[in-house]
């Protein structure tokens, strides 16, 4: 069986999505079709944000509180110093909050992105690819395939989720640990300060 999440996750997924919508506007002159192209964005925003409330909801209701227990590794700061390892308890429903509040501003991030390059730099095809990939990112998601598919957390599924980067090109070290050696590490280092 083919793994759609795989291969809609797929960076090549995305770029030949984007070339595609690049041909797909010059075909149709996006130029005359420039309000509807605008409330098709913004009403695709609101809806994957609306959407996002409703998947808290959603987590919510189930209410997992199976305590999480991990390492968050140390982070670099603006000014270059690095923060060390932090071990973070926190129930499985709070996790899950936090993660789709992150994709809230993301969201967020992306809608004035696309503001600028549409109404400054006077671009329009973003406005119709984020308008359909939007929907692609938000359905994608982890926390999505978990509350509203009902796949199982198991694999990549598996919280702590794993940071992903286009191509794979994540340090180990910035992974969250699990291992009880790192987490009983933390523990030492939390109760000598």
């Amino acid at each position: 069986m083919t793994d759609y999440v795989k291969l809609l996750n797929s960076p090549y997924f995305s770029i030949g999505s984007f070339l595609f919508f690049q041909q797909l506007g010059r075909y149709l002159k996006l130029e005359e079709y420039l309000l509807p192209l605008r409330i098709l964005y913004l009403s695709a925003q609101l809806s994957i944000i609306g959407l996002s409330y409703y998947l808290i909801y959603k987590i919510k209701q189930k209410n997992d509180q199976t305590v999480l227990k991990y390492v968050e590794p140390a982070s670099q700061g603006w000014d270059g110093t690095e923060t060390s390892d932090r071990l973070v308890n926190i129930t499985v429903m709070d996790y899950d909050i936090a993660e789709v509040n992150k994709g809230i501003k993301q969201s967020a991030m992306g809608i004035l992105m696309i503001s600028f390059i549409h109404f400054k730099l006077g671009y329009i095809q973003p406005l119709l690819v984020q308008s359909i990939l939007g929907f692609k990112t938000f359905f994608l998601t982890k926390e999505v395939r978990i509350h509203l598919w009902g796949f199982p957390t198991t694999g990549d599924l598996r919280r702590p989720f794993r940071i992903e980067a286009p191509f794979g090109l994540v340090n180990e070290k910035k992974q969250p640990k699990t291992d009880k050696g790192s987490i009983k590490k933390a523990e030492k280092a939390l109760k000598a300060e």
